[in-house]
């Protein structure tokens, strides 16, 4: 076999037709016709809002006028979050703003921010177990797993003055049901995947869940008192 001598001479000749073939093989060999999940989506989706709105959990509160100018732009719909416990104590008001797949909420209010009081749910499906606990002076977040790799995530975020929380409207099918004198919305998806949003006294509750029925969900939101 002949000795080849490889100089940077060559190099420089030859490296750049063998990145372009090896660029053209995997263009090549790519299928673009491949479809993600459904599932696989909305997580993706969720966690790109996330980054979008790293001051929810970074404890930024000085955002009213960007909620101002949200509502400037895009129709808002004013609605009245009011607690029936307790003599119908309102708290702060919300203003929703619709945006191209979600809709934005944004929290008023003219009340002294107080300790952040954390409530976890008040009941948890057989077979689940917490496997993740973050919690700060305005939010909390629990996660549960079961040995079937189902998930459910359970998010307490403070309603303070310009905070703002989003919600994906690409679901299947809405339910709206009463627990314990407050109301929890349930979001259906066609794989089984379901969202729920509920404003109870200071705080905004976000749960999601890969595979649960509406009525565990709203069994989950039957908390009582402060912990």
């Amino acid at each position: 076999m002949r000795h080849m001598e490889v100089t940077d001479e060559w190099l420089y000749k030859y490296m750049p037709m063998v990145d372009e073939a090896m660029i053209r093989e995997l263009e090549e060999s790519t299928d673009y016709t491949y479809q993600f999940s459904d599932r696989f989506e909305r997580k993706m989706k969720r966690l790109i809002w996330r980054e979008a709105h790293w001051w929810l959990n970074a404890g930024y509160r000085q955002l009213k006028h960007v909620a101002l100018l949200g509502i400037c732009v895009v129709a808002s719909v004013l609605l009245l979050s009011l607690s029936v416990e307790g003599n119908r104590i309102k708290f702060f008001e919300t203003v929703s703003t619709m945006l191209e797949s979600s809709v934005l909420y944004t929290y008023f209010t003219d009340e002294p921010e107080g300790e952040f009081q954390a409530r976890e749910p008040g009941y948890l499906p057989e077979g689940y177990r917490e496997t993740e606990r973050s919690l700060s002076d305005i939010h909390m977040l629990l996660v549960y797993e079961n040995d079937r790799g189902e998930m459910i995530t359970w998010e307490q975020i403070l309603a303070s003055d310009g905070a703002s929380v989003g919600m994906d409207t690409e679901y299947d099918a809405r339910e709206t049901k009463e627990v314990n004198g407050k109301f929890v919305t349930v979001y259906l998806y066609s794989d089984g995947f379901k969202a729920a949003y509920c404003e109870f006294k200071e705080s905004v509750f976000i749960l999601t869940a890969d595979n649960l029925s509406v009525d565990a969900i709203c069994k989950m939101f039957m908390f009582t008192g402060y912990r």
